[in-house]
């Protein structure tokens, strides 16, 4: 869905939008993976758990960037909570590293947080902020930055089957990203989408089949030089 992402509210909100956090109905956990665009050292894995409750949703998520010899994790604690039937609020402070093997390692703290409104029923508004306060890694690279980013964004809801979202990604002094998709339930049990990603330009597909609890969902990145990344997940909803 070319990773429109912040007005969606699953497992991985814990990541994409903490305020939608809080409109998860059902504790579940969540695995992601990437090879970007087919080259080795180029992984992303994404693990994520939320835990519903009456005084609000919890989660933890952790990011992997990399390989072995140089890689990124970022690991976050959130809260999110539903504040009214239409607008939901939450918080994440997160653990951000880079280490390069045999060379040197450095991490940072900061903070995230999001929040989704809903004005009409066909209608989901959300937006999130990552690292306001412009938190750095430590000395050992102090030319690295970790990036503060904005995004918001809308998914329109026509029917029970179908959806579209699209949100702007800004990061500070770097050109608005677009991300755009759309969502088609076929079945009880198959989901099909596809998107658009801007900066750099690249069409996206995917599909999801979900089993009694069980969802797995495979799409791809397509760029037009760099090629192909693929892409599988899989979420368990807890009973």
């Amino acid at each position: 869905m070319g990773d429109a992402s912040v007005t969606i509210s699953d497992v991985f909100s814990v990541m994409n939008n903490q305020g939608a956090l809080g409109f998860v109905d059902q504790s579940a956990v969540g695995l992601s993976a990437q090879n970007m665009f087919g080259l080795e050292g180029l992984h992303v894995f994404n693990f994520a758990a939320a835990l519903t409750t009456n005084s609000g949703n919890f989660g933890v998520s952790v990011q992997y960037f990399g390989d072995a010899n140089y890689h990124q994790t970022k690991a976050g604690i959130a809260y999110g909570r539903k504040l009214s039937e239409t607008f939901g609020a939450g918080l994440q402070l997160d653990y951000i590293s880079t280490n390069v093997n045999e060379v040197d390692a450095a991490s940072a703290i900061s903070f995230e947080a999001g929040i989704t409104y809903s004005p009409y029923k066909t209608l989901e508004i959300g937006a999130r902020v990552f690292n306001p306060i412009r938190a750095r890694i430590g000395e050992a690279f102090p030319d690295e930055e970790i990036p503060v980013l904005f995004t918001i964004g809308m998914r329109y809801i026509p029917s029970d089957k179908v959806f579209v979202a699209i949100e702007g990604e800004q990061l500070v002094d770097a050109d608005l990203r677009i991300k755009s998709g759309i969502e088609y339930h076929i079945i009880e049990a198959l989901y099909m989408r596809c998107g658009y990603l801007s900066n750099p330009s690249m069409f996206t597909c995917g599909a999801g089949l979900a089993l009694q609890g069980l969802q797995f969902d495979f799409a791809a990145q397509f760029h037009q030089q760099l090629g192909m990344t693929p892409g599988i997940g899989i979420l368990y909803a807890l009973q």
